[in-house]
């Protein structure tokens, strides 16, 4: 029994004089092998309608053998003749019964004759009806060709009323070329079905492999297929042209001259506009004569130059020279040397790594430098910063770096530096101007407080004042001040205790020296003062002296007057 639509049963039985075996559905069939491993398999099957196979399941004679038959005794037909050889089959001579040439094609001309020769049997020249139809040369037809019992005409050049192209039965989804109306496709919401369905395949790699696919899709999408390494480029030399390139996956659209021959297209890559080099592996020209050299480098404008590994450029006149260097505006240079107006060819000459090069004619050519501006130069210092601003008008007028590491920048106009988002805060260094000039109105302060100067000179007083110079710098620069930590520590002023405000160490100074000038005016007064003292006490010494002086007078006079009127003894 086996399983299907309705089940199938297989009867053994026997009449007393034959045996039977008979299956209620379905074909009968016998098989060979071990069928508890389900290694058997069918060797022999009878349908339904009597027919029997071997080694075939659809048996489409009454006999059919899918393998060699051996006939031992010859093979008789019904009129009791045999047919023991091939070699014995009968000739022309043989009578109208016999298999020869001329008897087989009379039989296939005779109305009378029933069925149909197999497609196999039938020569590759011959035309056939319900199948495709493949000649390897030309075929004349002089009677023409007819379809739909309407004669064609003029098929290879179908220019008139009566040929092929303009036929009811024309295929309407077939492309025309030049038609007099636009040809309308309708498929799906989206249009993703393919109007345009075209594959071609090289003979290079196998039967499966080396397909090229072109679809055009009712969208407007359209997708052009290939396959790297296969092929050759699509034209060569000069002209217009937009051109897939599958062996290198690059594209090519505009104009060149040679730019886009073989030779000058990298794998990956894209160029585009007119006489742009694209060699580089994924590398991208596009605009005026643009060349991207080497592995993914880019260049955009006109007379760009990128010859460094990953770099890029946009603008005009600007060269790329080193790897991962950038360079916009117009003759803006990253990396060097140039020669003769381009980098030097010789890779091992090239300097500049990362260099950033922007503005007009600023050259950043030393590693990691950096130009901005206009005539602006790192001058081949490495991690400089120049800034160029925009007064100068020539070369001569080049703002250089003078060290590596260096930040410069010149701008005539004066600098503005702004702490806060109202820009009300902040310093200023004037146009030509060597001071900076920070903010300090009234209007920017808040939370004041009176400061005692004789506090605050009491509070210098133990601050040590020393020379000293910046570990960073050397020897050979000396300062003077104090530390930041003990100006901290006495006055709290400023963000922290490893700096000092420059407007911090002025308030202390200017309080400082107020306290000082009070106590100069107040010496002063008494210096006034003893003065006075002093004249007053040169007076009473003077007057003192007269006094001492008619002290002595009087004395004189007395003791004269005395020695007169003593009587003198005898």
């Amino acid at each position: 029994m086996r399983e299907s639509k309705e089940r199938a049963v297989v009867v053994n039985a026997h009449d007393g004089t034959d045996g039977q075996v008979s299956s209620t559905s379905g074909s009968l069939s016998f098989r060979t092998g071990n069928v508890f491993s389900n290694s058997e398999q069918e060797q022999m099957r009878i349908t339904p309608e009597g027919r029997v196979g071997i080694g075939t399941k659809t048996p489409e004679a009454t006999l059919d053998v899918a393998g060699t038959v051996r006939a031992r005794g010859g093979i008789q037909f019904d009129d009791g003749s045999v047919l023991s050889s091939a070699k014995d089959a009968p000739s022309a001579s043989a009578g109208p019964n016999s298999l020869s040439g001329a008897n087989i094609i009379t039989a296939i001309n005779d109305p009378a004759t029933v069925g149909a020769i197999n497609d196999n049997r039938v020569s590759l020249n011959l035309a056939r009806l319900a199948a495709a139809n493949t000649w390897s040369n030309f075929n004349t037809f002089n009677a023409g060709l007819s379809a739909n019992n309407a004669q064609i005409t003029n098929v290879g050049n179908a220019v008139n009323g009566g040929d092929a192209v303009n036929k009811n039965y024309f295929d309407v989804n077939a492309v025309r070329f030049m038609p007099a109306a636009a040809q309308l496709t309708v498929g799906d919401t989206n249009g993703t079905a393919p109007m345009i369905n075209l594959r071609g395949q090289s003979t290079c790699c196998g039967p499966t492999t080396g397909f090229a696919d072109f679809k055009v899709f009712q969208n407007g999408s359209f997708l052009a297929t290939g396959n790297l390494g296969i092929g050759t480029i699509p034209m060569q030399g000069k002209g217009y042209r937009t051109m897939w390139y599958t062996y290198k996956g690059a594209f090519r659209s505009g104009y060149a001259d040679n730019e886009w021959d073989d030779a000058n297209v990298g794998f990956f890559s894209w160029a585009g506009g007119s006489n742009s080099t694209a060699i580089g592996l994924y590398s991208l020209a596009f605009g005026d004569t643009n060349k991207a050299l080497s592995t993914s480098s880019i260049a955009f404008g006109s007379g760009n130059e990128v010859k460094g590994a990953a770099g890029i450029s946009a603008g005009a006149g600007n060269r790329v020279c080193d790897t991962y260097g950038v360079a916009f505006g117009n003759k803006a240079i990253s990396g060097g040397p140039l020669i003769n107006g381009a980098c030097d060819p010789e890779t091992f000459n090239i300097h500049g790594l990362a260099a950033v090069a922007i503005g007009y004619n600023v050259t950043a050519d030393k590693d990691h430098s950096f130009a901005f501006g206009k005539f602006a130069s790192t001058n081949g210092f490495a991690g400089a910063f120049v800034w160029g601003d925009g007064s100068a008008t020539s070369s001569v007028n080049t703002f250089r770096a003078i060290a590596n590491n260096e930040f410069a920048a010149r701008a005539s106009g004066g600098f503005r530096f702004r702490t806060n988002l109202a820009g009300t805060t902040g310093c200023n260094l004037p146009a030509g101007s060597g001071v900076f000039n920070c903010t300090s109105s009234r209007a920017t302060k808040e939370n004041f407080m009176f400061v005692n100067g004789a506090d605050v000179l009491s509070r210098l007083r133990n601050i040590e004042v020393s020379s000293w110079n910046y570990i960073s710098e050397g020897r050979t620069v000396r300062h003077m001040g104090p530390m930041a930590e003990d100006f901290y520590k006495a006055f709290q002023l400023g963000t922290g205790n490893t700096s000092i405000g420059l407007q911090d160490l002025t308030g202390v100074s200017l309080a400082a020296i107020k306290e000082l000038h009070q106590r100069t005016d107040q010496l002063q007064q008494k210096t006034v003062e003893v003065e006075q003292l002093r004249q007053q006490l040169d007076q009473l010494r003077s007057a003192n002296s007269e006094m001492e002086r008619r002290l002595a007078t009087l004395e004189q006079l007395m003791l004269g007057a005395a020695q007169q009127q003593t009587p003198k003894l005898h």
